[in-house]
């Protein structure tokens, strides 16, 4: 049988072995934890808690001490904040351990009941007294076999009420938000840092092979899914597979291609630029995770501006998440704490947005519970339904991939969630229609410009470097080829160059990149040789030699000019050249004989990007219309004279001579 106290306020595990002792309280090597427990408690359910065992002897004791319940959200932090003190009289039952399994797991249970008499039921087992719906601290104790406390865990379990349709659950959508800096570097080397572990995460939670679809939506920054893509390390190709199964049928958030310091770009008049980001994003997570985007949702993490706003409504966005900390706290809404849904404004019309609650998921950042951590969020939650159980409200929480060691608090916590009678996982998009935002909300001003205003000048000249090496080989290039992923590349350091947080130095090192390549690469169209060419016609081709050692085939343009040469097919010719030697023919017309020079220019198609250029001398030997008229008319005197002249010599010998003597 289990042994049942009823102790004081100041009977608390932690004070009790200091009293016991009479030493200052000291932080015991921790000795169990906490694998799962029981959190909604109907009326006559069981309390199950599982543990490991760390290092505990083999007839040590659980003591499980309940305090009063609590109800509101102050009191809840208040408990937090000094876990070890009691709220008013409470129940201690102790516990024998029963023998741990192959994993050092052993489990406890103990039922509960909403009676006010005895906690000792008709059959002498010990019982919960949890008369009163709301949520209850719980403290567990491990006991040595003398009674010295080993190590103690503080949780919470929730009484639920009876289902009525008069109390509406707490709207909960949760966004599993990963986020990074730039993962490919200048270089084009594949580092993603800390946000690997993160999206290892975001798999394993969504891993269908382990739990059922949990309602959840997903934001990740595009750049990082884009460095998995292009990455040859087998990790990253594994991880990536797992990512495209985890979010198949899964709402997938829109997002910018790198996160931005958006109210700088439009400072600095790149409004349209954002789009081009947007429109880039969607392009990655399109293509490689499971879903399709829903360009209709965003997240914000770097500024909520009107004019940010204003650009977003063009893109078809129509409902933002906005971190809480980027919101006036001057401005909170007066209605209660849970509501989260209001209008931001913009300069055309209102957005509706959704404010994401840091505050109930901060609980996973403290390293000292990890093994509660999904607990407490539980409890957080349950005492903001429990402030106002008859008021319709919703909140929308982003836990901190980053902070989690792995994926088991997680998807405990989804688990719960859909498991509570008093919380419902929806999208934020139901929490808006439900709660019709009315309420205007500002946000902090923008911080200072995250690049200079050189950045939109160095930015365009590298957007047309890259836009003329593609007009050079799009048309021809076909999906997966060298000049494919060299377009690619090209896009991706314009793109990684405007990320939150680089610096002016780090940004020039991926713009700089762009120039390198497309120079390097050009050099490999190398222009006719200087020459001379020799016109036996007056309109003729011209034969000239141009090499392209690259390994596929470009289209350029023929710039040509010349003073005495007119160019039939006009004067800018586009042509593909072929890896190797190409004989390029022009015809030309020669206005006069003798030299003329002809320059040529090899550019790209649009004309913005030089790739060589030569000169050709062409020698006219032929004459122009105007000398062969002379020349025939002249011919034609000179055939009259001649024939004249002939038939003059003939007739005279024809005829007799006339005799000189007269009759």
């Amino acid at each position: 049988m289990g042994l049942i106290v009823l102790a004081s306020p100041a009977f608390w595990p932690a004070n009790a072995a200091a009293q016991e002792e009479g030493t200052a309280i000291e932080v015991p090597t921790p000795a169990f934890e906490l694998v799962s427990q029981s959190m909604w408690i109907a009326d006559e359910d069981v309390f199950r808690v599982s543990l490991r065992l760390l290092d505990a002897p083999e007839e040590a004791t659980v003591d499980i001490n309940i305090g009063l319940p609590i109800r509101s959200r102050s009191a809840f932090l208040d408990r937090l904040a000094e876990p070890s003190t009691g709220l008013g009289p409470q129940q201690m039952i102790r516990l024998p351990i029963s023998a741990p399994d192959a994993n050092g797991i052993t489990s406890l249970q103990i039922a509960t009941t909403s009676s006010q008499e005895s906690e000792i039921d008709t059959l002498g087992q010990p019982t919960l007294n949890l008369s009163v719906e709301g949520v209850y601290p719980v403290s567990l104790v491990l006991r040595d076999t003398d009674g010295s406390r080993l190590d103690t865990i503080h949780t919470f379990l929730v009484r639920t009420p009876p289902s009525d349709p008069n109390q509406p659950p707490l709207l909960v959508s949760t966004v599993l938000s990963v986020s990074g800096p730039p993962a490919v570097s200048p270089e084009g080397n594949v580092d993603l840092g800390p946000a690997f572990r993160s999206l290892q995460t975001l798999a394993d939670v969504f891993d269908p092979r382990i739990r059922p679809q949990p309602l959840a939506a997903v934001s990740v920054d595009p750049h990082l899914v884009d460095a998995l893509a292009i990455s040859e390390q087998p990790e990253h190709t594994m991880l990536l597979a797992r990512l495209q199964q985890a979010t198949t049928n899964r709402q997938i958030t829109s997002n910018t291609y790198v996160p931005l310091d958006s109210d700088a770009w439009i400072d600095q008049d790149l409004s349209l630029q954002i789009g081009w980001q947007i429109e880039a994003g969607a392009a990655v997570l399109d293509g490689f995770l499971g879903s399709q985007t829903d360009r209709t949702t965003m997240v914000l993490t770097t500024s909520a501006s009107p004019e940010l706003l204003q650009r977003l409504q063009r893109e078809r966005v129509e409902l933002v998440l906005v971190s809480d900390a980027l919101l006036d706290p001057a401005n909170e809404l007066v209605s209660t704490s849970a509501k989260t849904s209001f209008l931001l404004p913009a300069f055309d019309e209102p957005m509706e947005a959704a404010a994401i609650d840091s505050t109930v998921t901060a609980h996973f950042a403290r390293s000292d519970i990890t093994d509660t951590a999904p607990y407490l969020v539980l409890a957080d939650l349950a005492v903001r339904w429990f402030e106002d159980p008859q008021q319709l409200r919703g909140i929308v929480m982003a836990p901190p991939l980053d902070s989690l060691p792995d994926s088991t608090g997680l998807g405990i916590l989804l688990d719960e969630i859909s498991a509570s009678p008093i919380l419902s996982s929806v999208d934020s998009a139901a929490i808006v229609e439900s709660l019709e935002p009315e309420v205007l909300r500002r946000v902090r001003p923008a911080e200072e410009n995250g690049f200079g205003e050189d950045y939109k000048a160095a930015l365009s000249d590298g957007q047309r470097i890259a836009r003329s090496y593609q007009n050079m080989v799009d048309p021809i290039a076909t999906v997966d080829t060298p000049e494919r992923q060299l377009i690619e590349t090209l896009d991706r350091a314009l793109l990684l160059s405007g990320a939150y947080g680089l610096t002016e130095t780090q940004r020039d090192a991926y713009l700089a990149v762009v120039a390198q390549t497309v120079r390097d690469t050009v050099a490999a169209i190398q222009p006719p040789i200087r020459q001379r060419i020799t016109l036996t016609s007056r309109s003729e081709s011209i034969p000239m030699l141009i090499r392209n050692s690259l390994d596929h085939d470009v289209i350029v343009r023929l710039d040509l000019k010349s003073d005495k040469l007119d160019f039939p097919d006009g004067d800018s010719l586009l042509w593909r050249l072929s890896p190797g030697v190409n004989q390029v023919q022009v015809p030309v017309q020669a206005k006069t004989s003798g030299d003329a020079v002809l320059e040529i220019k090899i550019n790209s198609p649009t004309g913005l990007l030089a790739l060589g250029e030569s000169q050709l001398t062409v020698r006219a030997t032929s004459l122009s219309g105007t000398g062969v008229g002379i020349a025939a008319a002249a011919l034609a005197i000179l055939m009259l004279w001649w024939a004249r002249n002939w038939w003059s010599r003939h007739r005279s010998k024809a005829e007799p001579p006339k005799s000189s003597v007269a009759p």
